[in-house]
């Protein structure tokens, strides 16, 4: 096969190599419709230069990358808010792919961001140890995400202790069947299944009812089907929860609907309460409980995170700020009896 280099790549494109080199370092407008040629054309034969414009200009792109889920909730809404105002501050720009959680899609969208002169990207997606390895081994661009070290977020201690805290404090009330609703994770060991695990080892330490029908997971997103199924599981005649822990906000949004829809009254039958404090959580009716997470030193750290790795400066952030909050609202109150 013949070199490819933006010689070939302009040829194949069917234009000029100044044009190639603009769409790759964004130095001069081009069409949409060239721009997409182009690009098609770098994707194809997996052009993957070593010298890249911004190279070749002396200057970084001065761009973060961030692969966003196809399905975005309101906590991840709120913490790209201040990924974007943190990386403006820190004079960078932000550009977003939005995927599916397939690997092949991943790539593809890293691919995109690689020819745009991106070194760092950071993803809503948790990566595997071998979906690691295998972009350290083909990409040039960094690719981080919640979990990754560089963004100090310890966010798998603060997961699993905060839900022991929150079935603890239920406990101190007097529940003793407290139901649980948690997510089946693709990753084995991630911050979800942290907060598994945080509520069993309380169910266990506190000698808490350990009826595993009392146990539902969701795959996937939070799809109203889904928690109607999960729901009629746990809710069995004669056995029925005091209280119900659910791994994410919008889900026990989802739940409370359900509840009050069956005619059980919140929290007077059953206590809900959840994991991620958004603002809509005060909103509702009753109020929902949760465990507010720190999204605004979570940003800041994930922004000083994709830098280090970058540049290799150290851009500590207070770890005081680091507090996982139990925010008790009406949906939780001491156990009473059920009468439908």
């Amino acid at each position: 096969m013949a070199n490819i280099d933006i010689k070939f790549i302009a040829e194949k494109s069917g234009c000029s190599i100044a044009t190639v080199s603009r769409v790759m370092n964004r130095s001069k407008p081009v069409s949409e419709k060239l721009q997409k040629r182009v690009i098609d054309t770098i994707k194809k034969y997996n052009y993957n230069p070593s010298v890249h414009a911004r190279y070749l200009a002396g200057k970084k792109s001065r761009l973060l990358g961030f692969i966003m889920t196809n399905y975005i909730n309101q906590y991840q809404l709120l913490l790209f808010r201040y990924l974007n105002e943190f990386a403006c501050q820190m004079g960078y720009g932000c550009i977003i792919r939005y995927c599916n959680s397939g690997f092949e899609e991943k790539l593809e969208v890293l691919r995109d961001l690689e020819i745009r002169g991106i070194e760092v990207c950071f993803s809503l997606f948790l990566v595997s140890r071998e979906e690691e390895a295998y972009i350290r081994e083909h990409f040039r661009i960094k690719v981080c995400h919640m979990q990754s070290p560089e963004m100090r977020l310890n966010i798998m201690e603060k997961n699993e202790s905060s839900v022991y805290e929150a079935v603890r404090y239920l406990a101190r009330l007097g529940h003793r069947r407290i139901g649980g609703i948690f997510c089946v994770d693709e990753v084995e060991d991630s911050f979800l299944i942290a907060r598994e695990r945080g509520f069993l080892r309380a169910i266990s330490q506190l000698k808490l009812d350990k009826d595993k029908s009392l146990i539902g997971r969701l795959h996937g997103e939070c799809e109203k089907n889904s928690v109607i199924s999960v729901m009629e599981k746990i809710f069995v005649p004669q056995k029925l929860p005091t209280a119900l822990f659910c791994y994410s906000d919008e889900v026990a949004i989802e739940v409370m609907f359900w509840l009050m829809k069956h005619g059980y009254r919140i929290p007077e039958d059953v206590s809900v309460l959840s994991f991620d404090g958004i603002p809509f959580a005060e909103r509702v009716t009753p109020s929902l409980s949760t465990i507010s997470q720190p999204v605004e030193y979570q940003a800041k750290c994930i922004i000083s995170g994709m830098l280090y790795l970058e540049d290799g400066i150290e851009r500590p952030c207070d770890e005081k700020e680091n507090e996982y909050l139990l925010q008790i609202r009406d949906s939780v109150g001491i156990p009473g009896h059920y009468e439908k």
